[in-house]
């Protein structure tokens, strides 16, 4: 492994710590390098997405296969960002009959 020396403010310094203990980390190092593996996993989805979305631009199609990798992606970015707490609406909740019903 290679070494990279950082310098950090105190405030972040005292982030990654509590980071560490809080994640179960055995170091900053391990703290550093699961947050950049989740940087590379997101701007390798990044661009996978954009090649299908400008395919699907040109085209005017994406195959089943495409469409669900954009959507599984959509879903995972929706989860992160809005937390995984929300209510599940059930399929009934998202249906065209459960509109036109009398709601109290």
């Amino acid at each position: 492994m290679t070494n990279i020396q950082i310098s950090l403010p105190e405030s972040m310094k005292v982030f990654v710590e509590e980071q560490v203990a809080k994640g179960g980390y055995g170091s900053a190092s391990e703290y550093f390098q699961e947050l950049i593996f989740q940087d590379q996993q997101h701007k390798g989805q990044e661009g996978q997405r954009t090649q299908l979305m400008a395919k699907f631009h040109t085209q005017g199609q994406l195959n089943n296969e495409e469409f669900e990798l954009i959507a599984d992606k959509l879903a995972d970015e929706f989860a992160v960002y809005f937390g995984s707490n929300l209510p599940v609406l059930s399929d009934y909740a998202v249906t065209r009959e459960s509109i036109y019903e009398d709601h109290p």
